[in-house]
């Protein structure tokens, strides 16, 4: 037996409401006309004493009533092996489809899927660039679906690393995994990256090309650098050509292009201070820089800070330190952080082996999982309730109609005793 609503049973309190009723109700009590009232002893009775509730019939048939209504709406439901039977019979599917690039033939991917939604109970399909996120919310639906049996269906090529061990640990042990392969890898595979500003002096970009011998790269020179106008640094008098020298040098490996419009503020010590002075950290994009592992590797001697829009980074160091040019490429690759390689153009898939280990069928339900279910057995007790309702309602009838005939005979005995 499980209970889908056990807060329910905090109206049992209800009961008291008959009991009160039965309690508190007027006793009519018969008249009768005595012609020798002074035959009558005289008794002295207290004012109040203790009473038995009235009609104690159809006060438990009320009680019934009100208890089973409670019962009814906590949702009972009995966990049957006929139930079991039934339930087990479905099945609950989520499809995830890998739409990334590296996925060349969309039609073959999206036609496995649509054959993965036939006949089953419920299926639910998402469509993502990032297998792990879609295996995650596959998961996540899949633990609100109906009693059944779930799986996770995934389409896809199967590059390498779109998929590992901690994704699939992730997963519920009772929800089944399959995987299906949809198409295949070019033999080679280009990547170009972003442009790359400042290494001897150019902006560069380079283009590999992953086959089965290897990966081999080649850098094209497509102009001249320039000290960029989004980054500048302060120093004293004394070190602003060392505060010059740091940031070339700081420049000289090259960083990554980005957008223009996220500007960096260098500031080592004895720099002029700042009017307006700068304030705490707002905007987003500085929160996330002040964060990166280079800057946070150099604290407490660095501090981040913003002013109207622009990355403030403050060093306790003087321009010419030895650590100066260190600070400066922190600070940039904190606002421009390295691009990794474009992980589209890998051209070796994840092997067999360890799909076929990865794979897993549903489990069934037992009665000790706690299935999410609409249904339950509560219309059973709802129209028991209605029936003693209308068994109440036959008999409080039956009851009046005697009352009144019996009071109506009790004063005609009465009169004529009288005369």
């Amino acid at each position: 037996m499980m209970w889908f609503a056990p807060g329910a049973f905090a109206a049992l309190i209800l009961l008291a409401g008959p009991v009160i009723v039965h309690l508190l109700a007027r006793r009519n009590a018969r008249r009768v006309v005595f012609p020798a009232t002074h035959f009558v002893s005289t008794a002295e009775a207290a004012a109040v004493t203790p009473r038995r509730p009235s009609d104690v019939g159809l006060l438990l048939l009320r009680l019934a009533i009100v208890a089973i209504a409670v019962l009814a709406a906590a949702r009972p439901l009995v966990m049957t092996p006929w139930r079991l039977a039934r339930w087990n019979t479905r099945v609950s599917r989520a499809v995830v489809v890998d739409t990334s690039r590296s996925v060349l033939d969309r039609s073959v991917a999206n036609r496995l899927a649509d054959q993965e939604t036939l006949n089953v109970f419920a299926v639910r399909r998402v469509n993502t660039p990032d297998l792990s996120d879609g295996v995650d919310r596959a998961a996540r639906w899949l633990r609100t679906a109906q009693p059944s049996r779930r799986e996770i269906v995934i389409a896809s090529d199967f590059q390498l690393g779109s998929l590992d061990e901690h994704v699939m640990r992730a997963i519920p042990a009772d929800i089944g995994v399959r995987f299906v392969r949809a198409g295949a890898q070019p033999a080679t595979g280009v990547a170009i990256s972003p442009l790359v500003e400042g290494w001897r002096g150019g902006i560069w970009q380079s283009t590999a090309t992953i086959d089965g011998a290897g990966t081999r790269v080649s850098w094209a020179r497509q102009g001249n650098a320039t000290v960029p106008e989004w980054v500048a640094v302060m120093a004293s008098p004394a070190d602003t050509a060392a505060a010059d020298r740091a940031l070339r040098a700081a420049m000289a490996p090259g960083i990554p292009s980005g957008p223009v419009d996220r500007k960096l503020l260098v500031r080592f010590a004895g720099a002029a201070p700042l009017a307006p002075p700068a304030e705490p950290i707002r905007s987003r994009w500085i929160a996330t820089a002040a964060l990166a592992d280079g800057l946070r590797g150099m604290q407490p001697g660095v501090s981040v800070a913003e002013r109207a829009g622009v990355m403030v980074v403050d060093a306790a160091m003087s321009a010419s330190a030895l650590a100066a040019p260190s600070v400066v490429r922190a600070a940039l690759l904190a606002v421009r952080p390295a691009t990794m390689a474009d992980t589209e153009a890998e051209i070796v898939m994840l092997p067999d082996a360890d799909l076929a280990r990865w794979r897993r069928d549903p489990a069934p339900l037992t009665p000790s999982a706690l299935p999410v279910a609409d249904e339950s057995d509560q219309r059973w007790l709802w129209a028991l309730a209605l029936v003693l309702l209308a068994a109440e309602a036959r008999i409080r009838r039956i009851l009046r109609l005697r009352q009144g005939f019996g009071g109506q005979v009790g004063r005609g005995e009465a009169h004529a005793d009288a005369a």
